[in-house]
Formats: structure tokens, sequence, C-alpha cells
């Protein structure tokens, strides 16, 4: 296997300021499957998330993390139509407690690097996606985030922007378990980026289906795609199955990070699902919400109240 140099995906100043290459653009309408992934504005720059139910967005936590205190420093915008386009504000961020930073451990990685944005305002219009908690091994993703456009023999050659979503494919070609002490569930996953020949393959054997799934449709994301959900289709329903948030060079050399022979990867969603769903109650919808008062016996209660 060839040495591979790991890097964020988030926008440092010295580190160019790519995005995801291949594949193509999203429409960007409310009926469009990916209308629920939107655009997370940290201080200016532009990463990625998406809805989990009407108010929480899950995210990386290296793209968010800076910003527990400060959470009024970070946005939600989400593009799906003119009736839903709009930039929401975040109230709260909840980091996952075992992340502890993009140094890489003794796998080359980091781990539990997830986040919660919870939004200032329920969104409408929209619905958020499930989670996937099956096998991944071997499974082809769906990427979709939001940064520069390219492709894997030039690079990123379009601005990063706020409003334009590139959405494209690839497929899982390694696993990587928990890297705390005895610990054997899979937390990572990582795919090559593979280009038009066998030059560009990192992983597994020289044949297909381990080659490039094809020139508009083989994806690799870089900054402004951190924080951006990866989905399989389980039994016809999309699910977010991880979180984008590094990528790797076998190179070394600049820009060699989004080119063909890349590598990248992310967090698996599957064994942070409890602590997801803990921590990311949806605001229930009116009707529904005056339904849950009244079977409690509360909606009387609060008309006799009112009535004094």
């Amino acid at each position: 296997m060839k040495n591979i140099l790991i890097a964020s995906l988030t926008l440092f100043a010295a580190i160019p300021a790519h995005a995801l290459v291949g594949g193509v653009t999203d429409p960007n309408t409310a009926a469009s499957p990916w209308a629920g992934v939107g655009a997370v504005t940290v201080n200016g720059g532009t990463f990625s998330g998406a809805l989990i139910n009407n108010q929480y967005v899950l995210t990386a936590a290296h793209v968010v993390g800076g910003q527990v205190n400060t959470p009024g420093k970070v946005s939600f915008t989400l593009n799906a139509g003119s009736n839903a386009s709009h930039v929401i504000a975040a109230e709260a961020i909840k980091v996952f407690p075992g992340y502890t930073g993009t140094q890489p451990g003794s796998d080359n990685v980091w781990h539990d690097d997830l986040a919660l944005i919870k939004l200032a305002s329920p969104v409408s219009g929209v619905s958020g996606y499930g989670l996937y908690n099956g096998a991944l091994g071997g499974q082809t993703l769906t990427l979709a985030g939001y940064g520069a456009g390219g492709d894997g023999t030039n690079g990123a050659t379009i601005p990063a922007n706020p409003n334009v979503k590139r959405v494209g494919q690839n497929r899982v070609d390694v696993l990587l378990v928990d890297d705390d002490a005895g610990g054997t569930q899979n937390e990572i996953y990582g795919f090559d980026f593979d280009g038009p020949d066998t030059s560009s393959n990192v992983y597994g054997t020289d044949a297909s289906p381990n080659l490039t799934l094809g020139t508009t449709i083989e994806a690799q994301f870089a900054g402004g795609d951190s924080g951006s959900p990866v989905f399989v289709n389980d039994n016809g329903v999309w699910k977010i199955a991880g979180i984008a948030a590094f990528n790797g060079s076998t190179t070394g050399l600049p820009g060699s990070n989004v080119l063909f022979g890349a590598v990248g990867g992310g967090t698996i969603i599957a064994p942070y699902q409890t602590w997801i769903e803990q921590n990311s109650a949806p605001v229930p919808e009116t009707e529904t919400y005056l339904l849950f008062l009244a079977g409690l016996g509360l909606v009387g209660l609060m008309t006799y109240h009112r009535r004094v």
C-alpha cells in the first residue's frame, strides 16, 4: 500500500481551498433527495452538514467544535428551491465527548469527529435523514457537499459556493476500528479516488469492480466538504452512513489530495447513533404537539387557566 499523508478538510489559509471534485451539480430543488444537505458557515468559511430532523444538523466536530461557546458565529444555509431556501442561525453546538481533535492516532487518522448543531428555529418543508446502521464494507456511497468543483486530473477549478451543492459517488475500500483500548467496532470508513487507469488505485486489486465508478460519477471531497454526509440507499430510503472528515495524498505534493490517486474518509455513523438520537430531540409540529398535550390532559388545563 502507498504511503498516505492525511489532512483535515478544514479550510486553513495554508491549505488550498479545494472541495468535492468529480460528480455533478445538484439542482437544489425541494424535490431533490439531497434537499436536506446544507452549507454550514463558520466565521465566513463554507463547510457542510445535513438535517436529521427539523431542528438539528449533523456535521463534523472539527468544523464547529471551536464555536461551542459562540454558536452565533455558525449558520446553516438550506438550498431547496425558492420556497425553502433560507439561512438559519445556530442556537447551540454539541460535540461528541470522545473527540480529541485532529491529531492522528496510531492508524494515521482521528476518530469521534461528530457534532450536532441545534438551529435557532425549526425547518419546515424539508425532511431530515435517518441514520444507517448496517454494514459498510464494499458499499457504494453517495457524497453531497458544498465546495469547489473540478475533476481528478486538474483538481478544483471552480470556487466554493454555499449555494452550490455537488453530488458524486465512491465505494468504501477500507474500515478502521475504534481507536480506544480494546475497541473492535468499525468507526472510520475510507476510499480511494480512482481514475481512468489502475495507476490511481490505492486499495484493493487492480480489477473491476474495485476500480472507478465512472468519470462523471467517481468523486472525492476536500476543503468545504468537511461535515458533509455520505449516504447509503437502504431499501429505497437514503440514510446517512457517515460524515466526511479528512482526505489524504499518496505523493505529498500540493493539491494532490484531490487528484486521482488520493484517498478520503470520515466517521461511520452507526457506533454513535445512540448519542446522536439522545442529543437531537426534534421540535414537534404544532398539530402533533397539541395532540400530545391533549393526551396528557394539558390542553384542557391550559384552556381553563386562560378563562380565569
